[in-house]
């Protein structure tokens, strides 16, 4: 916008209107009547001409500038609304805030444009306001001159110190303008894009470690599983995806995704007892090769009568643990163990449970020597039946590290208890992976797929004898070495292990219940993972595909309303509408129109000519300087009466002359 000021004619000498007026005083009379006739008649045909279109057009104005003003304030008090109830949030965008730029950008304008509107409105009234009233010259210069900017203001402002009468338009003034420049700094950050995280739902493939029904768990190479189990805790946890301890779970195939995923899950659990030998039990014979007699009740067998039958038994040696082939006589999914330490339980249940056993000793002797005789020891030991039962879960993945986050309905925990008698499996005793009928050599012997591993998996390449005879030799797998040394047995076999020596000293005392039933599930559960990793081409079986609903995290934004911002805002424009108020007040009242509508130099120069008495002012002013020309201007003058009446004087004379 042009800037206003309105200041006496500086450039103009008093000589120099001294000059001229000694020129026009040569002139001869009856060109000056018809000049003067001329212009006074022009003025007043064009003052009558644009009087109404001058109220048409000054009503708008005024109509325009409060609307606008009050539409101004009617907007930040609605996006106040919007951030007490949150509703902005709602407008969501997913483009990685490529629209930042452009709504800050979109806002700034919007104020800039908006703002240069209200300034120019909020001017023109104020203009007409001061060019009809009467009040200093000083006064009215101040006035138009701050509406040149703000730094303009300011220093009418400071001028106010030394002429105080206008310091409520002065201040006003400045006031407005403030807002305006506080509205231009506080529009970038009013409305904004804020990032959130927000959680979409996908469909993905999911690999399941679970074996489908067509497996043959029986037909599968559990000699090389059983010797990759015990390796499986020297792996970091992000090789063990699908495995987390007694729990095994899908993975989830989508490269490059984060979040969570919902998949299935299935969680092993152990609840073992002691075996009483009122309902098992073993009488071995001395001297007849390590056979005995066997004794089994229908508590075991679930059968109606009692089974009896002669057969070889070697137990095992002190502090250790073996899988008893009496684990197939037991119709549920039952695994039973044969165990020679000592174990924390009241002396009733201790001799309700203990198993008597010989352990034979024959001291090597050489080839040449007569043969050494056996020597018989007693060893007691126990009988451990568990119970195998299988969970399933929904289990929560995430899908950058494939862990194991959540599992519904969670695992419950038992409570430590003591050893107690074995009781009968609850429930259904069938699994969903019974063993389909097989055709391996162990079969007859072995018709559960999870003792094979434990009998007849990969062994120690050591094995433990009584005497010289093979017959009283048993091996021990790896995966009972390694069953041991989680529930605390740490067994070393070498070469002199092969024939200790009779037992003898105190027993170890076995871990808690927890511990081995927990030490338990978890080998099974490494075993169906590792079976799984293995695939069909290397002896385990193959991965069956799934579907999974991925919950991903992703980022996005949303439309955010910054509150202080906003308040500078609504504050600023309740201000502006206040002020253009009471400086434009009354103006729609008038219907006079302004001798001029700008108040540019040209303006005061057509002013100068044709109002004696601002001639006269400035012929009395010889320093043009800014303190000498607002002294002058200490006058109260009335622009629209002045030329009024320089109309009306100029038409007497015409008609005296004439």
């Amino acid at each position: 916008m042009t800037p206003i000021s309105l200041q006496p004619n500086e450039s103009i000498s008093s000589s120099s209107a001294h000059e001229r007026t000694q020129t026009n005083a040569h002139l001869p009379s009856s060109n000056t009547r018809a000049t003067l006739v001329s212009a006074t008649t022009d003025l007043s045909n064009s003052s009558l001409s644009t009087q109404k279109s001058h109220v048409s057009t000054k009503s708008v104005s005024v109509f325009l500038c409060m609307f606008m003003h009050g539409f101004l304030v009617v907007l930040h008090l609605v996006l106040l609304a919007l951030n007490i109830s949150g509703v902005e949030h709602r407008l969501v965008t997913s483009e990685n805030g490529a629209w930042m730029p452009p709504l800050g950008a979109s806002t700034q304008a919007f104020y800039a444009l908006y703002s240069t509107i209200l300034v120019y409105l909020v001017q023109r009234l104020t203009l007409y306001r001061n060019l009809i009233q009467r009040q200093q010259l000083t006064i009215l210069h101040d006035n138009v001159n701050a509406w040149s900017g703000l730094g303009s203001a300011l220093q009418c402002l400071w001028q106010q110190l030394s002429t105080t009468g206008s310091l409520w338009w002065i201040t006003s003034i400045t006031t407005y303008l403030g807002c305006v420049f506080a509205l231009h700094v506080a529009s970038s950050s009013i409305l904004q894009l804020q990032t959130f995280s927000a959680t979409t739902n996908m469909s993905a493939t999911t690999l399941s470690h679970w074996p489908g029904p067509n497996v043959d768990m029986m037909g599968l190479q559990w000699h090389t599983i059983s010797a990759i189990v015990p390796s499986l805790g020297h792996f970091t946890s992000s090789l063990n995806a699908g495995l987390n301890g007694t729990t095994l779970y899908d993975t989830v195939q989508a490269d490059g995704a984060t979040g969570n995923a919902t998949v299935d899950a299935t969680t092993f659990r152990a609840e073992c007892g002691l075996l009483r030998n009122s309902e098992l039990s073993y009488t071995p014979k001395l001297n007849s090769n390590q056979f005995g007699d066997y004794v089994i009740e229908p508590q075991v067998t679930g059968l109606e009568q009692t089974l009896k039958w002669q057969g070889r038994l070697v137990p095992p040696y002190q502090d250790q643990l073996i899988t008893s082939e009496m684990s197939s006589l037991f119709p549920g999914p039952t695994i039973a163990f044969l165990i020679s330490t000592s174990i924390d339980i009241d002396d009733s249940l201790r001799s309700a449970t203990v198993q008597h056993m010989n352990w034979e000793y024959q001291q090597v002797v050489l080839s040449d020597s007569p043969q050494a005789s056996i020597i018989s020891t007693v060893l007691d030991a126990q009988a451990i039946a568990c119970n195998i039962y299988v969970e399933h879960q929904t289990a929560t993945v995430d899908m950058e590290t494939g862990q194991l986050l959540a599992l519904l309905p969670p695992p419950v925990l038992s409570p430590p208890s003591n050893w107690k008698a074995w009781t009968a499996p609850k429930g259904n005793n069938t699994w969903d992976i019974w063993s389909p009928p097989g055709m391996g050599q162990y079969n007859h012997l072995h018709e559960k797929w999870f003792v094979y591993p434990f009998h007849s998996g990969a062994a120690h390449s050591v094995k433990i004898c009584m005497i010289q005879s093979q017959a009283t030799c048993y091996g021990i797998s790896l995966l009972e070495l390694y069953f041991m040394k989680e529930i605390g047995l740490d067994v070393v076999l070498d070469e002199q292990a092969s024939r200790p020596p009779p037992p003898s000293g105190p027993k170890m005392v076995l871990c808690s219940r927890r511990q081995f039933e927990s030490s338990l599930a978890k080998i099974f559960a490494s075993l169906l993972w590792t079976g799984a990793k293995l695939g069909s081409d290397a002896g385990g079986f193959d991965r069956t595909l799934g579907s999974a609903v991925v919950s991903q995290q992703v980022t996005k934004w949303h439309l955010s309303i910054n509150s202080w911002p906003l308040a500078v805002a609504l504050t600023a424009s309740l201000n502006m509408l206040a002020l253009s108020i009471w400086m434009s007040g009354g103006i729609h009242r008038q219907t006079n129109k302004p001798p001029i509508d700008s108040a540019g130099v040209l303006q005061i120069i057509w002013l100068t000519n044709r109002l004696r008495v601002l001639k006269d002012l400035m012929n009395e002013v010889d320093d043009p300087r800014e303190d000498v020309l607002r002294s002058a201007g200490v006058l109260e003058v009335d622009l629209l009466q002045e030329l009024n009446s320089e109309i009306c004087t100029t038409n007497d004379t015409m008609k005296t002359d004439s």
